[in-house]
């Protein structure tokens, strides 16, 4: 049977612009390359990886009352996730995130009209649908995000939140006990006061993070570079692949989640999360339509004998 992961998120719609270089001040770039509109936010992301690694996706989340909010709806029904619980705001338009790409990296810019919409009522109500496990993506408002992290409690599901875009006045002492955290370099440095660098002073950081909120694993996200996690009597640091799109990054939590409820190892789990990351970005396409599939995984695991 399938395990049903309610998704706690902001859909979006991706513009993908490329360029061949980044205007300097006072500069117009002018390109011809085609621009793309697709899916995206962390809700995307996470729904997609659920779905296509075996499990079943639950979505929360809030859309704008506009075509692109008709689309992603339209694209989530077509992949079969469940969508009774992301609301159509009559007042605001389905937030656009424009991504370009150029020699030198990428730019991200992200429009935030529908952040505030997720409420704690909208969140209980999700919780109806009985999930074996919770994702959070915490850019959510925190009187939700902290909702969330209680009913889990209450209902003894494990839940994890991912602090990749988690507002810098996020009240993480009040968020108690969760199964994981993760958060990125900027966040780490925010909340622990110490720079994420190398093995030692992940681990103080990890450590440091610890007086604050109470989580069985910790985790800093490296970009597409990899990630180091913290359990209380070890840690590890797991790589995933350079030079690939950063919003691979978005993949991590929701694979770890599947294969965490499969084998309750979470060293298997941020293992097999990075080969979900690897496969995906070898395809070298959009990042949402790179994600591999549960059979695509498991045949790499067993062609290329990755330890786990």
């Amino acid at each position: 049977m399938k395990k049903r992961i309610l998704l706690i998120g902001y859909p979006e719609i991706e513009l993908g612009l490329a360029a061949e270089h980044f205007a300097a001040a006072g500069e117009t770039v002018a390109t011809d390359r085609t621009q793309t509109f697709t899916p995206g936010g962390a809700l995307s992301y996470a729904g997609v990886a659920v779905t296509r690694l075996g499990g079943e996706a639950i979505l929360c989340g809030t859309v704008g009352a506009d075509n692109h909010g008709r689309e992603l709806l339209g694209f989530y029904k077509e992949l079969g996730m469940d969508t009774r619980f992301v609301q159509t705001v009559k007042t605001a338009e389905t937030p656009i995130s424009v991504y370009l790409s150029a020699e030198g990296g990428q730019a991200a810019y992200r429009h935030t009209a529908l952040c505030g919409s997720i409420t704690p009522d909208l969140v209980e109500d999700a919780f109806t649908t009985e999930p074996d496990a919770v994702y959070v993506s915490m850019d959510i408002p925190a009187d939700a995000c902290l909702c969330a992290a209680a009913l889990a409690r209450e209902k003894k599901i494990p839940a994890f939140f991912d602090g990749e875009d988690i507002a810098e006045d996020f009240p993480l002492e009040r968020l108690g006990d969760v199964s994981l955290i993760a958060l990125s370099p900027q966040m780490t440095v925010r909340y622990t006061g110490i720079a994420p660098r190398d093995a030692q002073s992940n681990l103080r950081a990890a450590v440091e993070l610890s007086k604050t909120v109470k989580a069985k694993t910790y985790v800093f996200k490296f970009g597409v570079g990899g990630a180091f996690a913290y359990k209380g009597n070890f840690s590890y640091y797991v790589p995933y692949v350079e030079y690939a799109d950063p919003r691979f990054t978005k993949l991590l939590i929701p694979a770890m989640i599947l294969e965490n409820l499969r084998s309750a190892k979470s060293v298997r789990a941020l293992r097999y999360a990075s080969t979900v990351i690897a496969r995906a970005a070898a395809r070298g396409d959009a990042p949402l339509s790179s994600i591999p599939s549960e059979t695509d995984v498991l045949r790499y695991i067993l062609e290329h004998e990755v330890e786990l």
